[in-house]
């Protein structure tokens, strides 16, 4: 039970800046709710479960709710939504974004603690590059979605375009980071 008073004392004493930054988590798996609805998948468990473990991650940035609450939304589309390819896909991919980038956010400063500006100028322009990045795929697997006959006709293209641009910025992220936290050659 400690942990849990742990969890609303800080949720409680957080700063302003801080409670609107895991607010933004909030929004973000109302958001993806409400794009599930328009997809046509799931049904109100699966809606109000979104936006629960939504306000979970809220109380709990920084522990496995976030995760499980990633798990949750793509399982929740990949189960319930007819078709590899759904315009809603978009702002649901966006909003899984905002629900992931605030938890970190909210995870890296102390709650009684102001989020300094700079933080959070540094983390709009991350996620920035992420949604076009998100953006790209997502126009990517609608031409290939058009190029079939109808969304019933393209099989895993999207899938498979989408899974291949993530590779890809993972091998780079891998790539760049170990260029920068590889000791200098003599």
């Amino acid at each position: 039970m400690g942990g849990l008073r742990e969890h609303w004392v800080n949720l409680r004493t957080a700063s302003p800046s801080h409670l609107r930054v895991r607010l933004v988590a909030l929004a973000g798996s109302v958001v993806f709710a409400l794009c599930l609805v328009a997809a046509g998948g799931g049904g109100p468990t699966v809606w109000v479960g979104t936006v629960v473990l939504g306000a979970l991650v809220v109380a709990q940035p920084a522990g496995v709710m976030p995760a499980l609450f990633l798990v949750w939304a793509i399982a929740a589309w990949w189960a319930a939504v007819p078709g590899p390819w759904h315009w809603a896909l978009l702002p649901a991919a966006w909003s899984l974004l905002l629900v992931h980038a605030s938890a970190a956010l909210a995870a890296s400063v102390p709650p009684q603690a102001t989020v300094p500006r700079s933080v959070l100028v540094r983390y709009a322009a991350r996620v920035g590059v992420v949604a076009a990045a998100v953006t790209l795929v997502w126009g990517l697997a609608a031409l290939a979605a058009a190029g079939g006959s109808g969304t019933a006709g393209v099989g895993p293209v999207p899938s498979i375009i989408g899974l291949a641009v993530l590779a890809a910025a993972l091998l780079g992220y891998v790539r760049l980071r170990r260029r920068h936290t590889a000791p200098d050659a003599p």
